[in-house]
């Protein structure tokens, strides 16, 4: 059975926002073509391995409606995407509660367990592109499946003032160098 197939089938949002997505991509890309992307308005930088799409829908992050703006791109059957939200508030409580639904949503998505969490540091850009200090954010590894086909995650969950970024790469299998390349490029930026 086709990984992406079966993604579309077992998602629920957020997660069915990037299959969604990544659907429109098409044709599978043989190799990586990695490409530094700069989203303003969204609030970041990152490197993806393929040209991206975006879309944007509303979501409920348990209980706080907020819209979703998401970028990805698609290599064979490897889905790269960094998901950004506008939050109703700053605050300390409305960010961790944001990354947490986040991250939930997204284990829940490839039916899986945490093998590795980590807390991490996210480098903040300001508006020149330079380095303007870091922030706090979670990594996490999971390892499931979806509709009986193995799934690997990896993903980011961070969030900065009123905002909430979720960098995820989903594959049916795990590779540690580009999951590397494609996280550690995140970048918040001012």
């Amino acid at each position: 059975m086709n990984f992406l197939a079966a993604m579309r089938r077992q998602t629920r949002m957020p997660g069915a926002l990037v299959v969604g997505m990544l659907l429109a991509l098409g044709a599978c890309h043989p190799a990586y073509d990695w490409r530094e992307i700069h989203e303003p308005e969204a609030g970041y930088r990152i490197l993806l391995p393929a040209k991206p799409v975006s879309m944007t829908r509303p979501i409920d992050l348990d209980g706080v409606a907020v819209t979703m703006s998401m970028t990805g791109a698609r290599v064979d059957e490897a889905l790269f995407t960094v998901g950004s939200v506008v939050l109703p508030s700053s605050d300390e409580e409305t960010r961790a509660h944001a990354t947490q639904a986040m991250r939930t949503a997204m284990e829940r998505n490839v039916q899986g367990h945490e093998t590795k969490v980590a807390q991490i540091e996210v480098p903040v850009l300001d508006t020149a592109g330079r380095p303007a200090g870091s922030v706090a954010a979670t990594h996490v590894e999971v390892d499931g499946s979806v509709a009986g086909e193995p799934a690997h995650m990896s993903a980011t969950f961070v969030a900065r003032g009123d905002r909430a970024w979720q960098v995820v790469l989903i594959s049916p299998s795990a590779d540690r160098e580009a999951a590397k390349l494609f996280h550690e490029s995140f970048r918040i930026a001012k």
